[in-house]
């Protein structure tokens, strides 16, 4: 077998512009397959990493299957669910900033929202009337900074005036890139909620395998009520992660095979030397099953290379450029989207799949002309 091996190897050193060549191209296919793959998991690991802090069930008011206020007085009928360790009432939502043309997030909180750090502050405690905090690429996008004076427009139109206090670490930027924290009565000001509305509300869970049981008995007991699981909401991440990396692999699977179709007509149309080749080494006393072998392990040599050398490209590209190609397309249009890094996630599912995907079928489409080839009678190819 290593006698084969150390052939094959030979064999394509003869023909090694015709073997880099083929190798290259291959590898750009592999590489643009495997970096959608590597962003789209490493995406994944990093959304299950930010849901850690997020509440394990909240419950929102429906109306015409749009979610709108939800009176206060309703948190009070949640606290004697069994189960049911904290009922924390949440003020959130969208703001138009029509300076910059991007939508913000508003949240009303009277401190810093747990699970979050701060970069820069200059006030410790509680927020107090006038004040605000602030994500990095909102304060990019509007050239302000802390201690400047930030204006947003209410919900009638009206201009509210904050200093900003503090700004969130770059860390947490897939939550806080858009995010400005005001004071309660404050962002239910801007948000169009009356004093005793609230945007939802969260349940803290004391026994995690209890989370569903919970959310189904609110949905019987309660009547225009949307229950959401952080399960649940996770599942719709990855999927819409899913969704927008399919467009990008179906491409490249297709990509992928026209490649392995134009491999296959080369390989089927075996030149007059290949065809020579094949008839002396079988004229010598070689099996089949030997010149099988020998085309097998050309065959390895190749997918594996350019396989190998496809997910190094990719790699630099993912996780040393943070995927400039691609990053625009998976995270979104908006004017104020994300900005974070990508760290290295290792997944034996995705790493087999890339293989499976580039190295069997050129095998395939390797072996099945070589045998061909290997059962054609060496007198008749040496008369030609």
């Amino acid at each position: 077998m290593f006698n084969l091996l150390s052939y094959a190897l030979h064999s394509l050193l003869r023909r090694w512009r015709k073997q880099v060549a083929l190798v290259a191209i291959y590898a750009l296919v592999v590489a643009f397959y495997a970096s959608v793959v590597f962003f789209t998991t490493s995406l994944k690991y990093e959304t299950r990493a930010v849901l850690k802090n997020v509440p394990e069930l909240w419950v929102q008011k429906l109306a015409g299957g749009r979610l709108v206020p939800m009176p206060k007085a309703f948190v009070d009928s949640l606290q004697d669910i069994r189960g049911v360790q904290a009922v924390i009432p949440r003020v959130w939502g969208y703001n138009y900033d029509s300076p910059t043309g991007a939508v913000f997030t508003v949240v009303g909180s009277d401190s810093l929202v747990q699970g979050l750090s701060m970069v820069q502050t200059s006030h410790q405690g509680k927020l107090q009337a006038g004040m605000a905090l602030c994500g990095t690429g909102f304060l990019e996008l509007r050239k302000l900074k802390v201690g400047d004076r930030l204006t947003v427009y209410d919900d009638t139109g009206e201009a509210k005036s904050f200093e900003i206090v503090g700004a969130f670490t770059a860390a947490s930027d897939l939550l806080t890139r858009d995010l400005i924290v005001l004071p309660t009565k404050a962002a239910q000001e801007i948000l169009g909620l009356q004093p005793n509305e609230v945007t939802d509300v969260s349940l803290s869970i004391s026994n995690s395998n209890e989370i569903e049981n919970i959310g189904r008995k609110l949905d019987l007991r309660f009547s225009g009520i949307r229950v959401v699981t952080k399960d649940q909401l996770g599942a719709t991440y990855e999927a819409l992660f899913s969704w927008r990396g399919g467009i990008f692999i179906y491409g490249t699977i297709l990509a992928i095979f026209a490649f392995l179709i134009l491999a296959w007509e080369r390989a089927s149309g075996l030149s007059a030397e290949d065809r020579k080749e094949l008839g002396v080494l079988k004229a010598v006393g070689w099996q089949i099953s030997d010149v099988l072998w020998m085309k097998f392990w050309e065959g390895v040599i190749i997918s594996l290379s350019a396989t190998l050398s496809g997910m190094i490209i990719a790699y630099v590209h993912v996780f040393v450029f943070q995927a400039p190609l691609l990053k625009p397309f998976l995270i979104g249009w908006s004017e104020l989207y994300p900005s974070y890094d990508l760290f290295p996630v290792f997944d034996l599912s995705s790493f087999l799949a890339i293989c499976s995907l580039s190295v069997i079928p050129y095998l395939t489409a390797t072996l099945v002309p070589a045998w061909r080839g290997a059962i054609t009678d060496p007198a008749e190819v040496m008369q030609d």
